[in-house]
């Protein structure tokens, strides 16, 4: 079983219909060949780039950023860094691709594929693979264990019941669709290591295979990475712990 949506109250409706209707006067724009699209283009994807690895502590530069996306070395930022910002940089652009596919399919592999460009700078983080074994999250302050992934052997059938209600036609709205298989993947936690920028990496699949302007401009992360400690929460809130699908996410809806 896996976290369901909530019901969506008449607010929620208006705000999503808002969205909508924003999201139909943006895409004439930002998809009309004008010169300077390719260079803002860059930059809001090294800004989605850097927003993603830093809620992970991978703090680099935006120009850093933008030279790792442009293929040039980074000047600032540590090896690790650069090599964690370059593999996000790879998976995103392979969902860039993936977006105009027309025979594409939401499966296991393709989860575990992403993982591996983003993580493949480090064996140990099991790139492309399931975790092996029970993982916990703590925080870096006090050590104190703030959450636990589902076990291990649940794993496989979680993420096949994800992939296969992403595969679904149901009447949830896209929006709310990409961020239940944002928090789904998160709290399901199947990578030893990368699970949050999987997660985040996800999302914006979902939107861009739906036409949702541009996946450059509209995914989340920088947004979630200025404002780390409210994303954490949210997810403290909705997870409590422990994987309980049965819990209320409508704090993740609203807030995401």
């Amino acid at each position: 079983m896996l976290f369901e949506p909530p019901e969506l109250d008449a607010r929620e409706h208006e705000v999503i219909s808002e969205i909508d209707e924003l999201r139909k006067r943006l895409r004439s724009r930002l998809y009309e060949p004008r010169r300077w699209t390719g260079s803002l283009r860059r930059v809001q994807f090294a800004r989605a780039v850097q927003g993603s690895n830093s809620i992970e502590g991978y703090e680099a530069k935006l120009d850093d950023a933008l030279a790792i996306e442009m293929g040039e070395e980074a000047l600032d930022a540590s090896e690790e860094t650069a090599l964690a910002i370059k593999g996000y940089r790879d998976a995103m652009t392979y969902v860039l691709q993936l977006a105009e596919e027309p025979r594409f399919r939401f499966e296991e592999q393709l989860i575990k594929s992403l993982h591996f460009m983003m993580t493949n700078y480090d064996l140990k983080s099991r790139p492309g693979r399931w975790r092996a074994g029970p993982i916990y999250v703590q925080k870096e302050e006090t050590g104190e264990i703030v959450y636990e992934g589902v076990d291990v052997d649940s794993v496989d059938g979680l993420v096949h019941e994800l992939v296969t209600c992403l595969e679904s036609d149901g009447d949830i709205p896209i929006v709310v669709k990409a961020a239940m298989a944002h928090l789904n993947l998160v709290l399901i936690h199947p990578f030893r290591d990368g699970n949050g920028r999987m997660a985040r990496c996800l999302q914006t699949l979902v939107l861009a295979r739906e036409g949702i302007v541009s996946p450059v401009f509209s995914s989340i992360e920088e947004y979630l990475g200025q404002d780390t400690r409210s994303y954490y929460d949210v997810l403290a809130e909705v997870g409590a712990g422990s994987w309980q699908p049965t819990r209320d996410t409508r704090p993740w809806i609203r807030y995401v």
